[in-house]
């Protein structure tokens, strides 16, 4: 409709050109012949009828040009009319602004938007004249707009200083967002300079744009791109293969990129309110014009509401702003007054589908055979359930591609999802603390529930605890057969941190791949079995069963199971000021992986390269592969021989994170201090080079069967770190100390890192 309206505006616009050019060439004309007559010696009545003469065709024939370009301007007001429906009445739901607290809403979301725009008085006088409060307007705060617009102001004048100043002011918070921000700033700046002609000072910023690059291990390739700028510069920058550099759109990108990062850092969206909902809108308007008719339909009315939809309307993935749960019973999208209603067993139903379900306050799950109360059920706020976007075309290339998005659930949300469902009085809280009642002894019986390495609970007979933990994750190395022992060694490394080293049973969980063709299958799965099999017999168990299931993504883990008298038990919760932190592992195992996958793709790689060769990331990969393989049962035995007094492993939370939650365990007012941080060789280099993306310097980076951080007295610390590398030939190390506190754990500011192993030896893997 667009082009058509297109062609006739082109048309008149010709018309007009036309129309212009022909009268004054004409005029011109006529003027000459009557300055012609006039200059002759005739009389009065011959010249005004020569002047009559010529005048009488030219403005017949001008009126009527006139018309036909009249009629030419009046065909596209009725191309638009016809081309455009301009009755949208039947279309708003004017009951959703019925009422003054309703308008209030339009009130708000306008002067939001003025306030984005740095339309300040044209705001405050709305706010004025509609009796709206400061507090109505989402809590804006009005310095910080006129900041940024400010800011935004200069950037359309091309002054980039504001807006380098505000991201010196504001660089700790933008670090932690990994924002860019300030880099393409300078690196904006750095192009004034080589267009303003100021080399020598375009080289000095351009070797601080270097020195950024190789510490935070980004941009490597924008500032090899400047480097080239500036050589052709000092020709013709404009002539020359970084001409792209001068795009004006770049200014634009720039603006954005600021606004965005700025309104990030007080948690505003980008996008006001009122751009959302007109940009939807308009968006929307064709779809709701087309159904509105089907909407009034008294034969459909019955399954419409005027706040529902009858088909969905698609306004692009970046205004999904909240989950949605169509019901799969009612075929139903779920409301505020129909939720989504979690069942015992875990399927999800909405609330009408739940009313009828029920019969007699009993409720028959419709896609499993329990049958349960429907005031079980538990509503759900927000239902998202993971779409892991598997391709179409999937192939199997490494055994690491068949992994799912995530496998930890962080720390607190978890404390969270977990909140009651620890057993109570009889049962023990599970908080670590000792209760009475539960066995015939008079000594305190120890349990251990959910929050740490594994659950410790009294069995009904002969005063004996069972111990037992259960882990699982998805590939992380390409050899299956050490895939299977790291899995083995993880699952048993909870165990012992219990100071449980004799493990009764072992059972195996096993996910294969529905992607795997039967070759791969038939090849990797039964390797995978080897290795944890052969895992556990080294730990001196069996593996007596499990289970196995087809999902898209390949997982591996178990289930340990230890029975046991209370002295084989090393409760972890007496740790006492003086005590030391002891490590029997180096950390560092995640950014090994990363890095050796890395060395197929170009694009990571890249951001490594500068810092470590191929070779010592290959012998990085071994190490850690060796390390995650290796169990933790000397560590265990021999906390027994030196009286720990606590103690964890450190996995998928890193060592800060199991440091924490070991702290809050205890039963003294203490907490943890980490000096020294043992890892293994070059991998503080790359974390470095990744602007500590993998946290691994701060203690959140996850690691895999990680080691045993045990909690010692002092004088047997030394002794316990030496008598695992006499028995393991391995080292372990204190990195910390137990002080008087609030049962939390920190690492110092600037810890020492221990290189493992200190010294590359050819032919040796530590």
């Amino acid at each position: 409709m667009l082009n058509i309206i297109e062609k006739d505006v082109d048309k008149a616009i010709e018309s007009v050109q036309e129309y212009y050019t022909t009268i004054e060439t004409n005029l011109d004309s006529v003027i000459e012949q009557i300055q012609s007559t006039l200059s002759n010696p005739t009389d009065d009545k011959f010249i005004k009828t020569s002047i009559q003469n010529t005048l009488k065709p030219l403005a017949k024939q001008y009126s009527d040009k006139h018309k036909d370009l009249h009629g030419s301007i009046s065909k596209i007001g009725k191309t638009i009319d016809k081309s455009f429906q301009s009755d949208f009445g039947n279309v708003p739901i004017t009951e959703l602004f019925d009422t003054p607290e309703k308008f209030k809403l339009i009130y708000m979301i306008i002067c939001e938007d003025l306030y984005r725009q740095g339309r300040m008085s044209i705001a405050d006088k709305l706010i004025e004249e509609s009796k709206l409060n400061d507090n109505d307007l989402f809590n804006l705060e009005k310095n910080f707009l006129e900041e940024i617009n400010m800011i935004l102001e200069n950037l359309r004048e091309k002054n980039l200083l504001p807006a380098i100043d505000w991201c010196v002011r504001h660089r700790s918070e933008l670090n932690k967002t990994n924002s860019l921000l300030e880099f393409y700033l300078h690196k904006m700046r750095f192009v004034q300079l080589l267009q303003s002609g100021n080399f020598n000072e375009a080289k000095t910023y351009l070797t601080n744009l270097r020195q950024y690059s190789i510490m935070n291990g980004q941009c490597e390739q924008d500032v090899n791109q400047l480097m080239g700028a500036l050589v052709f510069a000092q020709r013709d920058l404009s002539k020359s293969p970084y001409k792209y550099l001068l795009e004006p759109h770049l200014w634009l990108q720039l603006s954005e990129l600021f606004m965005q990062q700025a309104f990030q850092q007080v948690g505003l969206a980008q996008d006001s309110p009122l751009y959302v909902v007109m940009k939807i809108g308009f968006q929307a308007l064709p779809a709701l014009m087309s159904i509105v008719n089907a909407m009034q339909n008294t034969q459909v009315c019955h399954i419409l509401s005027k706040d529902e939809l009858p088909i969905e309307i698609d306004v692009g993935q970046e205004h999904r702003y909240h989950s949605v749960f169509a019901c799969p019973i009612l075929r139903q999208q779920t409301t505020d007054q129909n939720p989504p209603m979690k069942l015992v067993c875990g399927h999800v139903i909405s609330k009408d589908a739940l009313n009828k379900l029920s019969i007699q306050n009993k409720l028959k799950c419709p896609y499993c055979p329990l049958e349960q109360s429907p005031s079980d059920a538990r509503q759900l706020k927000y239902f998202d359930p993971l779409d892991y976007n598997l391709s179409a075309d999937f192939r199997l290339t490494k055994l690491s591609d068949l992994k799912g998005r995530g496998c930890k659930v962080p720390r607190d949300v978890l404390h969270r999802l977990l909140e009651g469902l620890q057993t109570a009085d009889k049962n023990g809280y599970g908080d670590g603390q000792h209760h009475q009642g539960l066995m015939p002894e008079s000594k305190p019986t120890p349990v251990v529930g959910i929050g740490l390495d594994s659950c410790v609970i009294p069995i009904r007979h002969g005063g004996l605890f069972l111990v037992q933990s259960t882990a699982f994750f998805y590939p992380l190395v390409d050899d299956p057969y050490v895939m299977g022992k790291i899995a083995c060694a993880n699952v048993l490394s909870d165990v012992y941190a219990m100071g449980a080293v004799e493990v009764d049973n072992m059972l195996m969980l096993l996910s294969t791949s529905n992607k795997m063709t039967e070759k791969e299958r038939d090849t990797i799965m039964p390797l995978i079995l080897q290795g944890f099999k052969e895992c556990a017999e080294e730990a001196g168990t069996t593996v007596q069963g499990g289970q196995t299931v087809i999902n898209p993504w390949l997982i591996v883990g178990g289930v340990a199971t230890a029975v046991c008298t209370q002295n084989e038990i090393i409760i972890p919760e007496n740790a006492i000021v003086g005590d030391v932190l002891v490590l029997t592992k180096p950390l560092g195992t995640q950014v090994a992986v990363s890095a050796h996958q890395w060395l197929e793709n170009p694009d990571r790689w890249n951001r490594i390269k500068s810092v470590i060769s191929e070779d010592d990331v290959r012998k990085a990969y071994q190490r850690a592969m060796n390390s995650m393989a290796r169990l933790n049962k000397i560590g265990a035995s021999l906390m027994h021989k030196y009286n720990a007094h606590a103690c964890t492993d450190v996995t998928g939370f890193g060592l800060l994170g199991h440091a924490q939650n070991l702290a809050k365990h205890q039963k003294h007012d203490v907490s943890f201090v980490i000096h020294n941080l043992p890892i293994i060789a070059k991998m503080a280099t790359i974390s470095k080079a990744c602007g500590n993306a993998f946290g691994l310097l701060q203690g959140t980076s996850a690691e895999t069967s990680g080691g045993l951080l045990v909690v010692l007295p002092r004088e047997q610390a030394a002794a316990y770190c030496k008598d695992i590398q006499a028995q393991e030939g391995y080292q372990a190390w204190i990195i910390g100390v137990v002080e008087k506190g609030g049962r939390t754990a920190k690492i110092i500011d600037k810890p020492r890192i221990i290189e493992v192993p200190a010294k590359d030896t050819e032919g040796e893997l530590w």
